[in-house]
């Protein structure tokens, strides 16, 4: 958590959170309650894997933090005790990470919305992304697709040449048992 002291510490938290939030590609706000200290630790070691981070912080800090910004009207989501990540890589993976996360651990911890691509994401549009494919599978998706149809062309390139060997082959066979019956 953000530490929050003087107005000093409070204008340097807002300013730390500025930056995260400059550099993010996506930003979910969820609800950590029930979490203990150990699976807090475990869901933001997943997440820093996946180039993203989980900071929780006050409500206030966070609010003035995207006050002015294209992402202000994500103060929306910020009720109770709240948690940020922020993504900067892939869009959907920290969605995933988390919705997974909390799901395993059976926590009645929600996704309260999210903020992706200068639009407001609502809860249920968060676990709509949730369900999409990474890039990475994305990418395998259409890398698969390009070669199939190659793999395809190849194998009916080759086909009469294996059919040639393949005959050659068997008349060689035949030529050699004759032989050996004579």
């Amino acid at each position: 958590m953000l530490t929050v002291g003087s107005l000093a510490q409070k204008k340097e938290s807002v300013q730390a959170l500025q930056e995260k939030l400059k550099d993010s590609s996506i930003a979910l706000v969820l609800d950590y309650r029930g979490l203990s200290v150990h699976e807090m630790t475990t869901m933001r070691r997943e997440l820093y894997k996946n180039d993203a981070d989980l900071t929780v912080a006050k409500n206030t800090l966070l609010k003035r933090a995207i006050k002015g910004t294209e992402m202000e009207p994500l103060s929306e989501a910020l009720q109770g005790p709240t948690a940020i990540a922020i993504g900067r890589a892939d869009q959907v993976v920290p969605v995933k990470i988390l919705k997974e996360y909390l799901k395993k651990n059976k926590k009645q911890n929600e996704l309260r919305g999210g903020f992706l691509d200068g639009k407001f994401l609502s809860a249920k549009e968060v676990e709509a992304l949730a369900d999409l494919p990474s890039f990475d599978e994305l990418r395998a998706k259409l890398v698969g697709g390009i070669a199939s149809p190659l793999n395809g062309i190849v194998a009916a390139l080759s086909s009469p040449q294996r059919a040639l060997v393949s005959g050659l082959d068997q008349l060689a066979e035949q030529k050699q048992q004759q032989e050996q019956l004579l």
